[in-house]
């Protein structure tokens, strides 16, 4: 029973340990301001009146104005639509120079965190500093990522056990993990009780 306790224990030793830093990691959270910093499009005041009649599919509407002009988002069977308010015809994908317009106003005043745009490809504009910053166009909102928000991510998956691309060998492991660890406690009470037996008698 000693030897199988201390076999789980060196099993079980590396995930403990690794599980102790980040934890600790998780607790302090340094770097977590640099890495999910809310980023949000520059918006201006609406300068124009528009009248249109509401559809009644629209359950919410939202009406913007960025450096590209003025926007109408819709929320119509749960999905968001862009507009154009003054058609009220959807509006296209952005070209990259509208997408680098966009981000870069954004990034007004916070190159010091986050870098200058270096080149946009698609609707993800990638800054000096490798912070990959993607427009979501219908509904005008920015996610960025860059190499802290990578390591965090990493780290979450060291924590949970998410070692590999397979969710069925990551939840095998998990599984195993837990098994270990129970049994680990188990034969550790056992010894204990054990001991407390020999030393009475």
């Amino acid at each position: 029973m000693r030897k199988l306790h201390r076999v789980l224990g060196i099993l079980m030793l590396i995930p403990l340990l690794l599980w102790a830093f980040t934890g600790a990691i998780f607790l302090f959270k340094p770097g977590y301001a640099l890495a999910y910093g809310q980023l949000s499009l520059k918006l201006y005041p609406i300068d124009n009146t528009f009248h249109f009649n509401g559809s009644k599919k629209w359950s919410q509407i939202r009406l913007m104005r960025t450096i590209l002009g003025n926007h109408l988002l819709v929320l119509e069977a749960d999905q968001w639509k862009h507009l154009d308010p003054a058609t009220l015809k959807a509006r296209g994908k952005p070209s990259p120079d509208e997408v680098q317009a966009l981000v870069a106003d954004a990034l007004a005043g916070l190159s010091g965190r986050y870098g200058t745009i270096s080149w946009v490809e698609g609707t993800t504009a990638i800054t000096d500093t490798n912070v990959a910053i993607t427009l979501d166009w219908d509904t005008l909102s920015l996610q960025q990522k860059g190499p802290a928000t990578l390591l965090i991510d990493t780290l979450y998956r060291i924590h949970y056990l998410q070692w590999f691309r397979s969710p069925a060998l990551n939840e095998a492991l998990g599984m195993m993990g837990l098994v270990f660890l129970v049994a680990l406690s188990l034969l550790g009470i056992s010894l204990l009780i054990r001991s407390k037996e020999y030393e009475s008698t």
